[in-house]
């Protein structure tokens, strides 16, 4: 109507309580907006609006040495995971798309010319050796010894590199109905820290 008008620069902005859904049927449906304004959707997960935390010590540092600790649970996945530790992502170096993550302990290293077996840490039998492929460390160094030394970028650099994350994702991870998931495992030698001090603990019990 507005093309029609004779105002075919005007902008259309739309705004509330807009999500991913409703910008994707308004879109469908052949709706001529510019601008989508997304504000509480954005900062409060409608469906998820309280996010449950709570910490948990993984490591104490006595003297020098590290003394990985783990709190034991009935419930399987309040179980913490042990160790000072690395996180990395795993990308297909032919693809540039991101295979999955990797916690390991600290001192680890991937080596990337060799093949390299992920598995699932609560279903073990499920494992997937991957080869050709890229090793990222994901963790930044804040502070050192109470000092701020990470260099902050801007708020255009930290939008340029979520779009290019996004954009190492499988469609099949990114569609909203079904989504297959994107996998965090553990190292074999992370996993089997965490198994050594479950039956350490089993034993005392």
């Amino acid at each position: 109507m507005l093309d029609e008008s004779g105002f075919p620069d005007c902008e259309i902005i739309a705004s509330n309580s807009l999500d991913e859904y409703i910008i994707r049927d308004m879109l469908l449906q052949g709706a001529r907006v510019d601008t989508f304004g997304v504000g509480e959707r954005l900062i409060t997960s409608a469906s998820s609006p309280v996010f449950d935390g709570v910490y948990e010590l993984s490591a104490l540092e006595r003297n020098g040495v590290i003394e990985p600790k783990i709190k034991l649970s009935e419930n399987v996945t309040k179980i913490n995971v042990p160790c000072f530790k690395k996180v990395y992502r795993l990308f297909d170096r032919d693809t540039g798309k991101a295979i999955a993550d990797l916690v390991t302990i600290a001192q680890e290293e991937i080596d990337e010319r060799e093949p390299y077996e992920l598995f699932d840490p609560n279903y073990t039998w499920k494992r997937k050796k991957v080869e050709n492929f890229v090793a990222r460390s994901l963790l930044k160094l804040i502070f050192k010894k109470g000092k701020y030394v990470y260099n902050q970028p801007t708020l255009a650099q930290i939008k340029a590199y979520c779009s290019s994350q996004i954009d190492t994702l499988w469609n099949e991870v990114l569609r909203f109905e079904n989504p297959h998931n994107y996998y965090v495992d553990l190292s074999q030698t992370l996993y089997d820290e965490k198994s050594r001090l479950i039956e350490r603990l089993r034993k005392l019990k």
